[in-house]
């Protein structure tokens, strides 16, 4: 029998990648039982989820007013986990332009969160601190519901959730395979150095590109979706120069490892408040 879990999605208004993003849970995450909970806020600025898209989520949840970036994005995980199910051990909260294609990831880390008796995993974005991403994160749901505050961000989320945890004395786990995401400001000036931060993940077969940021748009996040995933997902978008494109990502990578960054030598501290 398979386990349940609840997905719970959030845009504004990343809606192309939303539909692509359902679709890639519905085809390729098989190892458990997915409850998708979808919880938009963009509708009232005419981002309308398509009906095709609402018919593959279990609930979907339209808050009317979107109140901004940060604070956006806490009032949607509000909002969706009033109806997290409860016979849903944990919940990925997921962004809706983070792809992932197949669900092993998700079954090793909600082992290793049982096993190890913590209640959360995801990325370090920034190395030099204690912070956790949450574009993607796995989460033991009722953590979640007895801890409601965590999602009251009241600065950089990834550093809130960090401290929330540290300052509770939670346990919580680094996704490695999401890993590296951020890298030295002097590396970004490397001939095929990514702008600003790692979109690309190839140890979890995951994209989390903002399209914009993209020459080819979606038609490049979709070929670099089969680049990672080593699958034609998307018909007819075969990687330009894949082979090439991984070569340089480990390498870039592997840099980004060995060099230093001044956060190693000035340490900051980024607190939480209680509300």
């Amino acid at each position: 029998m398979l386990n349940r879990v609840c997905v719970l999605i959030r845009v504004y208004n990343r809606v192309e990648d939303l539909v692509n993003c359902v679709n890639i849970i519905r085809d390729t995450w098989t190892l458990n039982d997915y409850f998708i909970l979808l919880v938009t806020n963009g509708e009232n600025d005419g981002y309308l989820i398509p009906e095709s898209c609402m018919a593959k989520c279990n609930k979907v949840i339209s808050v009317k007013e979107n109140i901004g970036h940060f604070n956006g994005n806490s009032q949607l995980l509000h909002a969706g986990m009033e109806y997290m199910p409860d016979d849903c051990d944990y919940t990925v909260i997921l962004e809706a332009d983070t792809w992932m294609y197949g669900d092993q990831l998700i079954r090793k880390y909600i082992k290793r969160l049982t096993d190890e008796n913590a209640v959360w995993a995801s990325a370090q974005f920034f190395r030099y601190v204690s912070n956790l991403a949450t574009d993607i994160a796995i989460i033991k749901t009722s953590f979640i519901k007895q801890n409601r505050d965590i999602f009251t961000f009241v600065s950089t989320p990834e550093y809130y959730v960090a401290n929330y945890l540290t300052g509770k004395n939670y346990n919580f786990i680094y996704i490695t395979e999401n890993m590296p995401i951020s890298l030295p400001r002097y590396v970004r000036r490397f001939p095929f150095a990514p702008t600003g931060r790692f979109f690309t993940f190839e140890n979890s077969k995951m994209v989390t590109h903002h399209i914009e940021s993209l020459k080819g748009g979606m038609d490049e996040k979709k070929r670099d979706f089969n680049m990672v995933s080593k699958t034609d997902y998307f018909k007819n978008h075969y990687p330009n120069n894949g082979s090439l494109k991984i070569l340089v990502l480990r390498t870039v990578k592997l840099i980004s490892y060995l060099l230093p960054y001044k956060g190693w030598f000035f340490k900051t501290k980024h607190s939480y408040q209680e509300v």
